[in-house]
């Protein structure tokens, strides 16, 4: 009899330990932890409050305050983030404040800062390191390199501005490069395939222009007049 009963007790606990690791929180206002898996609550967890999530915090999605020495998201993020690294699997929200480097796979609507801000999608707000990059951006890029490989609008300050693709707005650098740039260019070295607007510069140089160089040496590849000191121009 006794025997009966303790096994009954042992396949009770069994089925009790089964469904609890089956069991997840879905949500959280509170998230603590020294460094995942060793937190509560649990890593696929969606938090929404505050996140003290130690040396490495790691959820699904977070809404709020988060502090981390690592910070990970599987999910997005939303609220202020401050941390020495930030990786995001998929879109940002709001602000993320990085020693190191904030890493986002999605999208970024808010403010990156960081010694480098890597986005693989687009970013539409602010973006202030000393390396900025991202497949596209519409908003400012303030680093010492700015970097960026799809049609991008904006603002670009930094000491290499680099547009992979199309860039309309302005671009302030010690050398500025687009592909096709619309707007102004203004810097030691301005380089562009194609510039619809104003080049200012020490060098300016364009395969084809539409616009107005202003400089010591101005080079126009397609144009009437290739080469001109003080300024050049074609329509």
């Amino acid at each position: 009899m006794k025997k009966t009963l303790v096994a009954v007790a042992l396949a009770a606990g069994l089925a009790g330990m089964t469904k609890a690791e089956e069991r997840s929180w879905e949500w959280s206002p509170l998230g603590l932890g020294i460094a995942a898996p060793i937190q509560l609550p649990f890593t696929d967890t969606d938090i929404y409050g505050l996140r003290f999530g130690g040396f490495f915090g790691w959820n699904a999605n977070v809404y709020g305050l988060d502090v981390d020495v690592a910070a990970l998201e599987t999910g997005n993020f939303a609220g202020l983030q401050c941390s020495a690294f930030s990786w995001t699997v998929e879109s940002v929200y709001g602000v993320q404040l990085s020693a190191i480097a904030n890493v986002v796979d999605g999208d970024v609507y808010g403010l990156q800062g960081s010694v480098a801000n890597v986005d693989w999608g687009e970013v539409w707000g602010l973006q202030l390191g000393v390396m900025n990059y991202c497949n596209s951006f519409h908003g400012v890029q303030f680093g010492v390199l700015n970097w960026d490989n799809m049609p991008s609008h904006g603002w670009q300050v930094g000491v290499v501005n680099a547009d992979q693709e199309e860039f309309i707005g302005c671009a302030m650098g010690v050398v500025d490069y687009s592909v096709r740039f619309s707007g102004c260019q203004i810097g030691a070295v301005n380089v562009a395939d194609s510039m619809t607007g104003l080049q200012i510069g020490v060098i300016n140089a364009a395969q084809r222009v539409r616009g107005v160089q202003i400089g010591v040496v101005n080079l126009i590849c397609e144009g009437q007049l290739p080469v001109m000191v003080v300024m050049n121009a074609s329509f």
